[in-house]
């Protein structure tokens, strides 16, 4: 990932949340952390020759009065030894709980996409989150707030700073005792564009820590440097390590 002007300013406040979350974490005994780990590879050979290789990682700690999530992604594919894709994700997110069902949040995200027609994205929010649902089969929890978002294009280098308003909303069903079922939804709206995304999981236990999870990734930009689509999509089966 490429550092950005903005960043160690980001990382300052980043490391602020993560001293208040670490001190919480010395006064507990329960079992804080879980994530997951998915991977994917699919390799062609014949009169094409491709291969797709993919990386996701999301952790979880869920403390009495601090969540924090933190995700890292990476994908590239080749088709007769030439770079057809290749993307880096990353994030971070503090919630400060104020009760049982409502939060207050910070994200940070980064990505590096070299086929987007972006040489990076930088985005900053923070907000307001409430859980409307919350039992032991069905959660669904929504998040507004305003933000910052910085793009830079791949060929003229061009910056553009804006102000942003982003909406969001995760929704879990546990189907069972071996499948569960995941969808989110973000809408980022700036005076430039709006990044609209959707992820939707079905994940089947195979045994122990281990899962295979069926996915389908949209990401829309409502404005693209030239020669750039404005939707990607991605249907993906991987091998998960859940702990």
């Amino acid at each position: 990932m490429k550092l950005t002007p903005i960043t160690p300013i980001l990382l300052a406040s980043t490391l602020g949340m993560t001293s208040n979350v670490l001190a919480e974490e010395a006064t507990t005994d329960k079992k804080l952390w879980s994530g997951e780990v998915s991977v994917t590879f699919i390799s062609n050979n014949g009169n094409t020759r491709s291969q797709n290789m993919g990386l996701k990682s999301r952790a979880v700690r869920d403390g009495e009065l601090w969540r924090s999530t933190y995700k890292l992604e990476g994908s590239n594919e080749s088709t007769d030894d030439e770079r057809t894709a290749e993307k880096y994700f990353g994030s971070v997110k503090f919630d400060r709980k104020l009760s049982d069902v409502s939060y207050v949040f910070g994200l940070l995200e980064h990505e590096d996409d070299s086929f987007s027609g972006y040489d990076y994205q930088t985005s900053l929010s923070a907000g307001y989150g409430r859980k409307l649902i919350n039992t032991d089969a069905h959660k669904l929890e929504m998040e507004v707030g305003p933000g910052y978002r910085r793009s830079v294009t791949e060929e003229e280098h061009d910056v553009e700073n804006e102000a942003t308003l982003r909406g969001a909303a995760n929704y879990d069903w546990a189907i069972d005792k071996t499948s569960s079922f995941r969808q989110e939804v973000s809408v980022e709206s700036g005076e430039e564009s709006t990044i609209s995304k959707s992820l939707s999981r079905y994940k089947k236990q195979l045994n122990g820590s281990l899962s295979l999870t069926l996915s389908y990734e949209v990401k829309h930009t409502s404005k693209v440097p030239s020669g750039t689509d404005k939707s990607d999509s991605t249907t993906a089966v991987a091998l998960d390590y859940s702990f």
